[in-house]
């Protein structure tokens, strides 16, 4: 990474030379590349492959950009602003980051697939293949995420005179035909082996950003077809992790269910999640937050809802859950960087397990002001073994890793109405790593619909993608509008509430409802607008070609 970092800087600044102008000096830079020179030599071939990854350090407040957007779902709450306020916002920061570094990526990665071939003669053939490929499916993802956010964006693929800067949007089918393409042409020159913690780019990274552009867009033979690619290669380069907690922590920077991840170090270049979403007595400010929507959905042991299982007791909440629920959210009672981790406002005291013997200390977690607001904190992305007082993580952001892979292709396979039993072996391997019952045959497309929509919402929670998926399934203006709840400040519920068929809790007959605390506000989302966020208003007042989102 210090290798790569130096590289970036030199790459930083040749970037200053990237003008879409046609080039009038006619004597080239004698300190650094010319724009006339620059890729003639595989080390700088390099420098730019680490240029176009740069932008991909993106930052909302501290959290990686693809992390970050569960703060806009029904699963998560920022203790700072709503999810209207960002994606729902056309003066959002936020959205206009995401703009400006995509297309500062697809810029980069233009720039090196028109002018790479000044280094023939000097790479060989075959590398520059590769490289070619490498620069074509990272632009391939900058327009996934794109399209995902935007829907209709401008498709350039080529540097553009100043002339030509006042683009417009181009329908989403024809970017996301141009995604597809690319992912495909791109594979057959990419290296097969997976090298979790590195920046390499593979076939299974392509096959990846397919698969999921596919299944975003309802290409459902597409999604399979991609999916399947990536299959056919466990055991040999993909695996599921043995241990369902490992996977967003320090140990999951080497696991070969890591497809693709940006990389971070505490020494170079590193993120700041666990600052944002720690304990007060971690030593973190609690800002981001899992909250009880999400709390409440994760099964019981027995593969039931906690409002339908025998097995769920009010009174004892977190017995016989899904083990993914401990792994994936702190809550009230268990141990937590050494500490017993307790929200209840009446425990105004608790166990410093750092100490021998523990010792009882005052409950910030309890008693601070600014403590979680929904009473539970994160535990993906929070590793006790990173200590530092900065909340420094060199923990990589994933993209994309095996068990996504298993779960698109089951719910591609199902929305296809090809109910075969690769569909139940898929979802039941991802429930079988943590010992959760089997998926049942015999069961019909809804049927199916319901379970693989409850466990991508189980097995993903708190890496980013409960925004899309709430989204795409025209779900999102019955989760996000109303009152958002923690836990109650003292005491539990005596009775579950309703769990509807995808895993979603609904408080609007519950009895109790009036015990949650409030601080996490009312949300609102318009179905006629929402499904969808808006352009920039920076971008637009810059290119008044540039159109707007319906409703905004």
């Amino acid at each position: 990474m210090k290798t790569n970092r130096k590289i970036l800087s030199i790459f930083i600044l040749c970037s200053l030379l990237f003008v879409s102008c046609e080039n009038t000096l006619e004597k080239y830079p004698l300190n650094y590349p010319s724009t006339e020179t620059f890729l003639r030599t595989e080390i700088e071939i390099q420098m730019a492959i680490v240029g176009i990854h740069s932008p991909f350090h993106l930052y909302n407040d501290q959290i990686p950009f693809m992390i970050y957007y569960d703060t806009g779902s029904d699963i998560s709450s920022d203790r700072d602003v709503k999810p209207e306020q960002i994606y729902q916002n056309t003066t959002a920061w936020q959205l206009r980051d995401i703009w400006v570094n995509m297309y500062k990526s697809i810029s980069r990665c233009n720039f090196i697939l028109e002018n790479i071939d000044r280094a023939s003669g000097n790479v060989s053939a075959d590398k520059i293949d590769r490289y070619k490929a490498e620069a074509k499916v990272l632009r391939a993802y900058c327009y996934l995420t794109l399209t995902s956010i935007f829907g209709d964006v401008p498709l350039i693929d080529r540097t553009l005179s100043l002339e030509e800067a006042y683009v417009s949007r181009d329908p989403i089918e024809k970017v996301v035909d141009f995604i597809l393409s690319q992912c495909d042409e791109a594979a057959q020159y990419l290296q097969q082996e997976n090298q979790p913690n590195t920046m390499a780019i593979t076939k299974g990274f392509a096959w990846a950003v397919k698969a999921r552009t596919a299944l975003y867009n309802e290409r459902w033979q597409d999604a399979i077809d991609a999916c399947e690619k990536i299959m056919q290669l466990e055991g040999i380069e993909y695996i599921l992790e043995p241990n369902y907690g490992d996977i967003t922590m320090l140990k999951g920077k080497t696991s070969k269910e890591i497809i693709w991840a940006i990389q971070f170090n505490q020494d170079d270049k590193s993120q700041g999640m666990p600052s944002r979403m720690k304990s007060r007595l971690a030593g973190g400010f609690s800002n981001k937050m899992p909250v009880q929507a999400l709390v409440d959905s994760y099964e019981c042991i027995d593969g039931l809802s906690i409002d339908k299982s025998p097995l769920y007791d009010p009174k004892n909440p977190w017995k016989n859950r899904d083990p993914r629920l401990d792994h994936t959210v702190a809550l009230p009672g268990s141990r937590y960087f050494g500490y017993q981790f307790e929200t209840d406002k009446d425990s105004i005291q608790c166990w410093d397990y750092n100490q021998s013997p523990a010792v009882r200390i005052a409950n910030l977690d309890a008693t601070h002001a600014y403590a979680s607001f929904s009473g539970y904190c994160w535990r993906k992305y929070c590793d006790p073994l990173e200590s530092r007082t900065d909340g420094a993580s060199s923990i990589n952001a994933i993209a994309f890793r095996y068990a996504d892979i298993l779960l698109m292709y089951a719910e591609a396979k199902i929305e296809a109405n090809q109910l075969d039993d690769s569909v139940y072996e898929s979802i039941n391997k991802v429930r079988g790593r943590v010992n959760m019952p089997e998926i049942t045959k015999g069961k019909n497309q809804q049927e199916l619909r319901s379970v693989i929509r409850k466990e991508r919402k189980y097995e993903l929670a708190g890496e980013g993608l409960r925004l899309f998926d709430i989204r795409r399934w025209k779900i999102a203006d019955r989760l996000m509008n109303g009152m958002c709840y923690g836990r109650f400040p003292t005491g539990y519920p005596t009775a579950a509430p309703y769990i509807d068929e995808y895993g979603n809790p609904d408080y609007t007959n519950f009895t109790e409802k009036n015990k949650f605390g409030t601080k996490l506000g009312a949300r609102y989302f318009d179905p006629n607008r929402d499904y969808l966020s808006p352009i920039p208003a920076s971008e637009r007042q810059a290119n008044p070609n540039l159109t707007q989102n319906q409703g905004y």
